[in-house]
């Protein structure tokens, strides 16, 4: 069985060094992800919807960078939580705050992951509230 704590991790680190393949291979092609934005865009599907948030992303944010402070771990979740430290492209604004995501696995594939700006949030979620 493949370590979900370790392709989070893996994910995580390829996400900041700006891999995009790396990124999605631990992504099903028809996994759904709602990163905080998507409360009013809704969500972006697949290998291509995944892409552009990360495209859109790059354009957006200067610096867009993620420190994982720990992971929690359910039968089929995994919970990354720590900081997201951004800095807008135009405004030259930096922002650093919690967030917490919500890994849904089948085998070794995400399914469905979504972010939480609070980490009681995404482990009610994913059914690890304490």
């Amino acid at each position: 069985m493949t370590d979900r704590v370790e392709l989070a991790r893996a994910t995580f680190a390829a996400f900041n060094r700006r891999d995009v393949e790396a990124c999605l291979r631990v992504f099903a092609p028809d996994a759904e992800w709602w990163p905080l934005r998507s409360s009013t865009e809704g969500p972006y599907r697949g290998h291509d919807g995944i892409r552009a948030w990360l495209d859109d992303t790059a354009e957006t944010f200067e610096n867009f960078r993620v420190e994982l402070e720990g992971v929690r771990e359910g039968d089929d979740v995994v919970v990354p939580f720590g900081r997201l430290c951004v800095t807008g492209r135009e405004s030259g604004a930096t922002v650093d705050v919690p967030i917490a995501w919500v890994f849904r696995f089948v085998e070794d594939k995400v399914v469905w992951a979504k972010s939480y700006s609070e980490r009681e949030d995404a482990l009610a979620e994913a059914g690890l509230g304490d």
